[in-house]
This record gives structure tokens, sequence and C-alpha cells, in this order.
């Protein structure tokens, strides 16, 4: 049985992310959706490439998530919803469209490639930040341990 509360509970949480994400990327997000099983069924390497790139973006926001509270930060996926966006905000209407209506995806793997650069400098900027932390308090007990000597 399921309590109330927690229907209720589970229902914000959908209704908040559709509202962080505007209907068109939404729209967009599942044609691509459609198009990757479908060419992904005929080995289209364009359409896996790009669904196995969007997989890494979503690992590497779980890793930036781990490491930001490993430092006492809250970890807002704004930035990931920005992300999905901008990828897929702008692929509606005829200009990104090729023939039959089959979304031009070329675009995506450099827009993806850059978010995923992006997404490493992060991780490295706070494996570092992590690295000095990790350095000062080693410091601090092998300084503290020298004078109780």
């Amino acid at each position: 049985m399921i309590d109330q509360n927690q229907k209720n509970i589970e229902d914000q949480n959908i209704e908040s992310t559709a509202d962080n994400t505007p209907q068109n990327v939404i729209t967009n997000s599942a044609r691509f959706n459609n198009q990757f099983l479908d060419k992904q069924l005929g080995g289209t390497p364009i359409s896996v490439s790009i669904g196995k790139m969007l997989s890494v973006m979503s690992g590497q926001d779980n890793t930036i998530r781990t490491l930001s509270r490993i430092l006492g930060r809250d970890h807002n996926d704004q930035h990931l919803h920005d992300m999905y966006n901008s990828l897929f905000e702008d692929l509606i209407g005829g200009s990104t469209r090729g023939k039959e209506g089959i979304m031009d995806l070329s675009g995506l793997l450099t827009q993806l490639t850059t978010f995923i650069l992006q997404q490493h400098q992060q991780i490295q900027t706070l494996l570092d930040e992590i690295r000095t932390n990790v350095e000062q308090i080693t410091s601090q007990i092998q300084s503290a341990s020298n004078t109780n000597q």
C-alpha cells in the first residue's frame, strides 16, 4: 500500500522537474529518445554516440554531486538542467530537421563534448580542492603530534 503523503511528495517531485524544464525541451528530448531507439536498432553512429555521451554527462554530474558533498557543499542540479535545455531547445523547428523530419544530430556532438569537458574540469577542480584540504589536515595532525612529543 502506498501512503497518501508519500504519493503527494512524489507528485510534487514530478511537478518541480517539469517546472525546471521548458516544454520544447521535453518535446525535443522525447523526439530524440524515439529517434535514438529507432536508429540504435539500425546502428546509426551519431545517435548512439549522443546517447552514450548523455549517460557520461549524468555520471559526471553524480561525481560532481558526491565531491561537492565531501567538501560540505550543496550541489544544485540546475546546471545539468541548463545543459540539457541548451542541447534540446534548439532542435525545434524546420531549420534543424533533416529529411523526413529526422533531427539533425551532428551539432549535438560538439555541444556535448564541450559540456563533458566543462564537467571534467569541474571534477578536477573539486579533486584538487579535496587534495589540498587533505594535505592541510595531514600537516596539522603531524604538527600536533610533533608538539606532543
